[in-house]
């Protein structure tokens, strides 16, 4: 074992160095007044006042966040409800207009789903169901693109060898760039 580890230590080191770009940058949410957080790619920063009844928008550069109880539990809530009303929205915009190409190939449109996932942006069952993970409405539209492009190109191809790669890449030539682009913004 430690012949193989030697012989492979460059390689190794060049593993971790390229992993290690992938180290969190964004630190704990707190979720207090004047803290960032992203919707679409964008940062925007809490705004957080006393009211009788929760509420909040985005308007003018800030989550606007009315509320009687500032707890930062509380405010985590209100604000995971209001992404996940986006994503709602959102993301069924952007899986329609990306499973237009798709719908040619006369398969059967996959039903949409959203939920909070540890590990993954998406995922096809075999049911026909494809998941999107809730962070995803925090990353850019081009990166919630390859995501739903990357699982419906998986209606075709049920592993990740050559042949799904290379229907990713017919479906969406910067496939790589907006991966990339999606492992920095939410890291």
């Amino acid at each position: 074992i430690e012949r193989r580890v030697y012989k492979r230590a460059r390689w190794i080191r060049r593993q971790l160095r390229y992993f290690a770009q992938f180290d969190p940058r964004t630190p704990e949410r707190r979720f207090v007044g004047g803290e960032s957080h992203l919707y679409l790619g964008k940062k925007y920063r809490l705004k957080i006042r006393q009211a009788e009844t929760d509420k909040v928008l985005l308007k003018q550069g800030f989550f606007h966040i009315a509320t009687g109880n500032n707890e930062p539990e509380h405010i985590a809530m209100l604000l995971e409800e209001w992404y996940r009303s986006k994503a709602n929205i959102y993301f069924l915009k952007v899986f329609d207009e990306c499973w237009r190409p798709f719908q040619k190939k006369g398969i059967d449109k996959p039903t949409l789903k959203i939920r909070n996932m540890k590990t993954r942006w998406g995922s096809l069952s075999s049911r026909g169901s494809l998941t999107l993970n809730l962070d995803l409405i925090k990353a850019p539209r081009e990166c919630i693109e390859y995501v739903v492009i990357h699982e419906l190109c998986h209606l075709f191809h049920f592993n990740h060898g050559a042949e799904f790669y290379n229907l990713l890449e017919r479906m969406l030539p910067d496939w790589i760039k907006r991966k990339h682009k999606l492992e920095m913004a939410l890291s």
